[in-house]
């Protein structure tokens, strides 16, 4: 789960700048460029963070759901060779207390639709309620694959993704103690002032830059 920063005083006593604060700088700056970004970005939807993650003969989808990772139980289903029908009659049966259905429309899909997802902590016990030995010969390689491999390949994407994250607050993090480092410089001379109108403009090229870079790692929309 991504850590938020914290609220705190711009200083802390012992004279040491708290970093997580800087990230309010600039925001009007990131919020212009934030909706022209958006605009341009290819399937993505508004209300949650969608991930693709490849495996083998399918394109998993996982979503981000209360700050957790949740899984899109059909094309998991699809994806082993096994009839939709009765594995869904499964999940909401002995999964119903952790499942959740959600209205949306998945990348690749051409319209919203109702979707049934399971938390990912939970996905190894579904994959193991299918029996390998029970279902046609052809699909029994298939499944030990999902079984051994799947669970491991999604959370591997995942935790990448809250690493990519907090290493994209600390890029900017630097950029917002660089420009305020500038800004003090510009107060002490003319000279200062002349510096400052020039890393001014490169900090905000390197706020733009950043955004553009980071876009599909952070949840600015909230």
């Amino acid at each position: 789960m991504a850590t938020k920063p914290t609220r705190v005083a711009p200083e802390k006593e012992d004279g040491r700048f708290d970093y997580s604060l800087h990230l309010l700088v600039g925001f009007s700056f990131l919020m212009n460029s934030w909706s022209k970004t958006m605009n341009a970005r290819k399937n993505f939807n508004q209300d949650h963070d969608q991930m693709i993650v490849p495996f083998y003969n399918a394109n998993l989808t996982m979503i981000e759901y209360n700050g957790q990772p949740y899984i899109p139980m059909k094309p998991v289903v699809e994806g082993m060779g096994l009839d939709w029908k009765s594995q869904y009659r499964k999940i909401t049966n002995k999964f119903k207390t952790c499942m959740v259905k959600m209205t949306i429309q998945l990348f690749g899909d051409s319209q919203s639709r109702e979707v049934v997802m399971l938390p990912l902590r939970k996905l190894p016990a579904w994959l193991y309620s299918v029996e390998p030995n029970k279902v046609k010969t052809e699909l029994k390689e298939i499944i030990v694959k999902y079984q051994e491999e799947c669970d491991d390949v999604l959370w591997n994407y995942w935790t990448g993704k809250q690493s990519a994250r907090q290493k994209a607050f600390d890029e900017f993090n630097k950029i917002e103690f660089d420009d305020k480092l500038s800004r003090a410089k510009g107060t002490i001379s003319s000279l200062g002032m002349h510096v400052r109108k020039r890393e001014k403009k490169i900090n905000d090229q390197r706020r733009q830059d950043w955004l553009n870079k980071n876009v599909g790692v952070l949840d600015l929309e909230g």
